[in-house]
């Protein structure tokens, strides 16, 4: 058998164009996008159904969360397979309750606290940071007769303006200091009432950092001792009978005057009198005519002198005048004008008029 190899000396092409020749691939590729989207429509609802069932357990969280902060529900009842949302409702629940209890605690805390302000007799006020009256206590509320929430402004405004400045000088630096504020200051009441308050108040800070909340206080009237006090004071230095000042009231004057003339070399004068004829009133129209006598004597002299000097009886039928800034020369005038007009002066008893002279000297300051 001989082989037989034929080289062929031809070659057989075909051409297609090139959209002919990718026909069938577009249609394939056309046909399996309708497939998908036909796929996609009809899975989209199922998907929808699928996603709502799976989010419905968190929507009822979020409802269940929103009814308990509102109070509507005491805790979170999940009916769900899905032991992460039971995990985070357990937890949530122990968070709220322990929160239920500190709030129950810090009500009764403020129940009871609330019940010692307002059953003590003693006004107790809370102020902010910025001075503001934050709460008062029916005792307080009553004594100022100021509502709450009062600006720092205008309850200063109500401050004595003598005392004002050093009450704002001193709550300022008892907060920036943490130090107590502490004063006696007056107070005038809406109804124009002057009162004297003893404040103690101290600086509230937070134990981390050191922060200042404000300030919490106790206020007191001591407006009538402040007066008894005041009338104490009075009385120590002046003559019952007369309203004059006594020989230890005078006497202090004296020595302020005295040394204010060393510093400054202010002259100053002294007048000295007492009454002639005077023991005939005692002893006619007895001791209540010599002290009526008395009495328009030292009416007499107050009217006559400047309304800077003092006067003062200083036992008996004993007077004395303290003239500050005054020389010898205004000193004799007024003396003279004194005993004019002590001259004019009578008291009847018994259809008989008394009356009385001055024995009178006078003195200055000289180096």
């Amino acid at each position: 058998t001989q082989n037989l190899t034929i080289t062929p000396d031809w070659i057989v092409g075909l051409f297609l164009p090139t959209t002919q020749a990718q026909l069938p691939l577009s249609g394939f590729i056309y046909k399996l996008l309708g497939i998908w989207f036909v796929l996609a429509l009809l899975m989209m609802p199922l998907l929808w159904w699928l996603l709502a069932r799976i989010l419905k357990p968190l929507d009822h969280l979020e409802s269940q969360i929103g009814e308990v902060g509102k109070g509507e529900r005491a805790s979170l009842d999940l009916a769900t397979g899905m032991q992460e949302l039971q995990q985070v409702a357990m937890t949530f629940n122990r968070v709220e309750h322990e929160r239920q209890q500190l709030v129950g605690h810090l009500q009764e805390r403020q129940a009871f606290l609330d019940s010692v302000l307002s059953a003590t007799p003693q006004g107790m006020f809370v102020a902010n940071f910025g001075g503001k009256i934050t709460y008062m206590n029916p005792a307080l509320l009553e004594m100022l007769d100021i509502p709450p929430d009062t600006p720092m402004e205008a309850w200063m405004e109500q401050v004595h303006p003598d005392d004002r400045e050093g009450a704002r000088d001193m709550w300022v630096h008892s907060l920036k200091t943490g130090s107590d504020f502490v004063r006696q200051l007056r107070f005038v009441r809406s109804d124009h009432e002057t009162l004297w308050l003893d404040i103690h108040a101290r600086v509230v800070m937070l134990s981390q950092g050191g922060h200042s909340l404000g300030l919490v206080g106790v206020v007191k009237d001591i407006t009538e001792r402040r007066q008894q006090e005041a009338l104490q004071r009075w009385e120590a230095e002046h003559d019952p009978l007369t309203g004059l000042l006594n020989r230890r009231g005078f006497e202090r004057r004296l020595e302020e005057a005295f040394a204010d003339f060393q510093k400054t070399s202010t002259p100053s004068a002294l007048l000295l009198f007492d009454l002639d004829h005077f023991k005939p009133i005692n002893d006619e129209g007895g001791h209540a005519l010599g002290d009526e006598m008395l009495r328009r004597i030292a009416q007499i002299v107050a009217w006559e002198v400047r309304r800077s000097d003092h006067v003062a009886r200083q036992g008996g039928d004993e007077f004395a005048v303290l003239l500050p800034s005054c020389t010898l020369g205004q000193a004799e005038r007024i003396a003279e004008s004194l005993r004019q007009a002590v001259s004019e002066v009578t008291v009847t008893h018994e259809g008989k008029e008394y009356s009385v002279t001055l024995s009178i000297g006078v003195t200055t300051f000289d180096e």
